[in-house]
């Protein structure tokens, strides 16, 4: 493949991660039905239209009458042991979103999971992967 083939293959692969990307959640504003945001590294959605009144505590960690932890239904994009990753391949854990710094097997017992596997895994906090 060319550099030119290639700068345009990476433009496009980041024009599409980014949209995707969820925003920080905020006081003061308001949210719709379904709506993702993050909040102190994790993905949250939405159950139900609302404002988030200042001072009101209605943060997605302290309000589950409003939000819910936000995961990929889509199990490709799951991390698994034991599975084979190549650099820049995206995945979800616990909620959150990754990208493999380098390609490498998940071995089973390494404990090599995103969340304890930072040399492997970039957190992506505020892109969400595409469902």
């Amino acid at each position: 493949m060319s550099t030119f083939n290639k700068l345009i293959l990476s433009l496009v692969l980041i024009s599409s991660s980014l949209a995707w990307a969820a925003s920080p959640w905020r006081e003061g504003r308001h949210y719709g039905q379904g709506e993702i945001v993050t909040y102190q590294g994790r993905t949250y959605k939405a159950l139900q239209s609302h404002t988030a009144e200042r001072g009101a505590n209605w943060s997605p960690a302290a309000a589950a009458s409003l939000w819910t932890p936000f995961t990929i239904k889509n199990p490709s994009f799951s991390w698994q042991e034991g599975k084979h990753y190549r650099q820049g391949q995206m995945v979800d854990y616990r909620g959150r979103s990754f990208r493999a710094r380098q390609a490498h097997k998940a071995e089973p017992g390494a404990n090599w999971n995103p969340e304890a596997a930072p040399s492997l895994w970039e957190a992506l906090d505020n892109i969400q992967l595409p469902r």
